[in-house]
């Protein structure tokens, strides 16, 4: 398994390698399949990116986008892959609601010979009948174990954390389990594992309000996932506690930045998601002039807190997709 250097001179070097690459002799059609665009705005931004990077060289494209209205709408998001093969798409760009429901998927474009890049995750499936051409993401486990890494020095090593899950699966265990691996490391943190809340902001509030009922003397909530993070955070906020509950999330998206910036939330692990749609293209673009590709591609992460000088870092990782979405 190759993987990119975690650098971000490591990253603008590759968002400038496809300048060279030739136009496709016809439009090419790329079904984007991804969870709700509401979880988080990092599929939004892929897509973006994705289709002005394939534009810079002159490689006509059209995109389609579907998503399902659940992350954890597996059977839904098989139904669009297999629409979008229907469609006559060229290649399919599946940000997958579980790392193993992605493989019928999988299976059902390489029986119609419509290459995969697999989105979000950066790990193969042993599986060689549902494993993608290539895999596009940001470790979730390296991203846990920063998160991990902060929790415990904002704590001085001691105090008392909770978790807020998303759902089971890959993504979500390699956040929560990076993030224990370290804070396990002090016995004098104690850690309470929440409930799974489908990676939905609603639920995850209603899940920091128990938590906060049940334990006054909370001193950090981690959700695993954007719309986990801003939904505690809120719960806290309203309970009037932002100054003494640090709240985090995973993604440094520009919401969580925003909520940082107004003082209601802590802190969480940004992902320069426009370098990961950079990679989609410039993997689609190899591949149409018959080059090697990689199996994975995995970008680097920044940490960033409310106290952070963050604006240089959120500029360069919303580079391409800040014209389309304004932010």
């Amino acid at each position: 398994m190759q993987r990119r250097p975690l650098a971000l001179a490591a990253a603008v070097a590759a968002a400038l390698a496809l300048a060279g690459a030739p136009a496709a002799a016809e439009k090419i059609k790329i079904g984007f399949v991804s969870p709700s665009f509401d979880v988080s705005d990092v599929y939004e931004r892929a897509y973006w990116s994705l289709s002005a990077r394939l534009d810079e060289p002159g490689i006509e494209h059209e995109l389609q986008a579907l998503a399902v209205a659940s992350h954890v709408d597996h059977a839904g998001q098989l139904a669009q892959v297999e629409s979008v093969i229907a469609a006559g798409a060229d290649y399919i760009v599946l940000s997958p609601t579980d790392y193993d429901g992605a493989i019928p998927s999988v299976r059902a474009a390489k029986r119609a010979g419509v290459p995969v890049i697999v989105y979000n995750y950066a790990v193969p499936h042993e599986d060689e009948s549902g494993r993608a051409m290539t895999y596009v993401g940001f470790a979730h486990d390296e991203g846990g174990r920063l998160s991990g890494a902060w929790a415990a020095t904002h704590l001085n090593g001691k105090g008392k954390i909770a978790i807020i899950q998303g759902a089971p699966g890959l993504g979500n265990d390699q956040r929560r389990d990076g993030f224990l691996s370290v804070v396990s490391l002090f016995p004098n943190i104690e850690v309470i594992l929440g409930t799974y809340t489908e990676f939905d902001r609603s639920k995850a509030y209603d899940a920091a309000q128990n938590l906060l009922t049940a334990h006054e003397d909370l001193d950090l909530i981690y959700g695993v996932s954007t719309s986990i993070g801003l939904g505690a955070a809120q719960a806290v906020r309203q309970a009037g506690k932002s100054d003494r509950i640090a709240t985090m999330g995973f993604g440094g998206t520009m919401d969580e930045i925003v909520a940082m910036r107004e003082g209601w939330f802590t802190a969480s692990v940004l992902r320069p998601v426009d370098d990961s749609g950079v990679a989609v293209a410039e993997t689609i673009a190899a591949h149409l002039k018959g080059e090697a590709v990689p199996q994975v591609w995995s970008g680097p992460f920044i940490m960033v807190d409310k106290d952070s000088d963050a604006d240089a870092i959120v500029e360069y990782s919303n580079r391409y997709s800040k014209a389309k979405m304004g932010r």
